[in-house]
């Protein structure tokens, strides 16, 4: 660490630093206060969306012994995903990744000669695979967040615990050390007075005596 300056330019460079540190931390303040709220907004949501999934896991129950059925198909075929797309948003500076939906690719089948619940299932599975889908994205957001929300965090503590209280003391001391420097000329210049002033009674009382 650099050595304080005492004197008056150092002075005033570390009241324009205490000046832009305390106008800046409170945008720092507010900021962490809005990720403090989007992360649990976002923790929320990911527990809804696993609620939903474990709600239809549930109601698939009821149809697994017609999975068992033999089939003249893979329905697994239907359920391969051809691609997911995203969305960004800005939330308190930083872009974030948000579920925009799911493409499967598209096979082809003849509804005359498959069960009829075929299809029905084949829209329920791939619900719930656009669900956990959603919720890798919510995830990587949440991460995000809470990523930010640390970096922000450790930025708040340092304006408050280290650089503010740093940048005042710096200023105590330099106002203290140019104070006392006044003090001391103040104090060397009445003595050079009080020299002059003896010097010159000494010569009037000289040439007094000649």
């Amino acid at each position: 660490m650099a050595q304080l300056k005492l004197n008056k330019t150092e002075l005033k460079n570390q009241k324009n630093l205490l000046d832009q540190l305390t106008k800046y931390l409170p945008t720092l303040q507010l900021k962490k206060q809005q990720l403090q709220a989007e992360v649990e907004t976002c923790r929320g949501q990911v527990q809804r969306v696993e609620e939903e999934m474990g709600a239809r896991y549930r109601k698939l129950d009821s149809w697994s012994i017609l999975f068992s059925q033999r089939l003249t198909v893979d329905m697994f075929d239907y359920l391969e995903i051809a691609g997911t797309t995203t969305d960004k948003e800005n939330i308190a500076g930083i872009d974030v990744p948000v579920f925009t939906g799911i493409s499967f690719k598209e096979r082809p089948y003849g509804f005359f000669i498959m069960p009829v619940w075929l299809d029905k299932a084949i829209k329920e599975l791939r619900e719930l695979i656009a669900l956990r889908e959603k919720i890798k994205v919510m995830q990587k957001k949440l991460e995000l967040l809470v990523e930010e929300l640390r970096q922000t965090n450790i930025k708040v503590n340092l304006f408050e615990k280290r650089m503010i209280p740093d940048c005042r003391e710096n200023i105590r001391k330099i106002r203290i050390f140019l104070g006392d420097q006044e003090i001391a000329a103040i104090c060397n210049a009445k003595i050079a007075k009080d020299k002059l002033k003896r010097r010159e009674q000494l010569e009037a009382e000289a040439e007094a005596a000649a």
